[in-house]
C-alpha cells in the first residue's frame, strides 16, 4: 500500500467512525427519551427506579454478545452500566420535576 491510499483509506474510515459515532448517540438519545414512560409504569406498578433483576439481564446479554462479537466483556459491561446510570438519573430527575 502507498501513501495516497493509506491515507484515502484513514479519511473513508474516519468518516465511516463519525457516522456510526452519530448512530450510536442519536440510539443513546432514543433510549433516554424511553424514560418518562418507564418511570411512570413504574409509578403504576409500585416499583422503585431501581430494578437490579432488570440490570442483571441487561449485563447478562450485554456479556453474551460481547462474547459473540469478539468485544471485551468488562469494558462492554462497563459502557451498559453508564447507559443504566443514564437513564436512572433521567427517571429521578423526571420524578423531581413532577
Amino acid at each position: 500500500m502507498d501513501e495516497s491510499t493509506a491515507r484515502e483509506i484513514l479519511k473513508r474510515s474516519r468518516e465511516e467512525i463519525d457516522k456510526i459515532d452519530r448512530d450510536i448517540l442519536d440510539l443513546i438519545a432514543a433510549r433516554i427519551s424511553l424514560a418518562g414512560e418507564i418511570l411512570e409504569a413504574k409509578r403504576v406498578l409500585g416499583m422503585d427506579i431501581l430494578d437490579p433483576e432488570r440490570e442483571r439481564q441487561i449485563i447478562e446479554r450485554t456479556r453474551k454478545i460481547a462474547g459473540e462479537n469478539g468485544i471485551n466483556e468488562d469494558k462492554l459491561v462497563q459502557l451498559m452500566k453508564i447507559l443504566m446510570d443514564l437513564n436512572k438519573n433521567e427517571q429521578k430527575e423526571l420524578l423531581r420535576r413532577n
